[in-house]
């Protein structure tokens, strides 16, 4: 559970999220993380690595309740009975799409995908932990009401953007949460 997680941790002697600078790399249990930005008590985090490849997107490009907003939810699930639900915080995914449609409003998750937009924040430190796959991204290429609701973006190892048929098995899931900066990592 997350208190004896948090007492092991501690007579490790590893430190607070809060002292992990930001573009390192902790560990929590098997799992390896990048920093990505401190906030106020707050980490935004992003697995190191995709947690699931060749991964369908969904039955269209909204990623409210779509295939891989499950699987972030099942990991959201997973690293919450690790660090405790309370050291989970909720973000703001904004779905809107890369033609500037937001028909698909805004969701409030545990764990997201990146948006194009948080990508272009953190480029610099993402450039420097890419993986070698794509990875699929919260934003839409564009909406029903104007383009078509068949293609989600992606980005690619090197940080390019560009879109693909969710309906395809191409990109993977690579998590992004924010932590309490107070949980003790490795």
């Amino acid at each position: 559970n997350a208190k004896n997680f948090i007492k092991a941790s501690t007579e490790k002697g590893t430190k607070k999220l809060a002292d992990i600078s930001v573009g390192d790399t902790f560990k929590i249990a098997d799992m390896k993380f990048v920093v990505l930005e401190h906030l106020e008590g707050k980490t935004a985090v992003i697995l190191k690595d995709v947690l699931y490849e060749n991964v369908k997107f969904g039955n269209n490009n909204n990623y409210d309740g779509s295939n891989v907003d499950k699987l972030c939810l099942k990991f959201s699930e997973k690293i919450a009975t690790i660090i405790g639900e309370e050291n989970l915080i909720e973000h703001v995914v904004d779905l809107t799409a890369t033609n500037g449609m937001k028909c698909y409003g805004v969701v409030t998750r545990k764990c997201s995908l990146l948006t194009s937009d948080r990508v272009r924040c953190y480029c610099n430190i993402l450039c420097e932990n890419s993986t070698s796959k794509w990875e699929w991204l919260a934003t839409p290429s564009g909406t029903p009401k104007w383009g078509s609701d068949d293609y989600a973006t992606c980005v690619s190892p090197d940080g390019h953007f560009g879109s693909s048929y969710g309906f395809y098995n191409d990109p993977g899931v690579r998590p992004f949460c924010i932590f309490d900066s107070n949980i003790f990592v490795s």
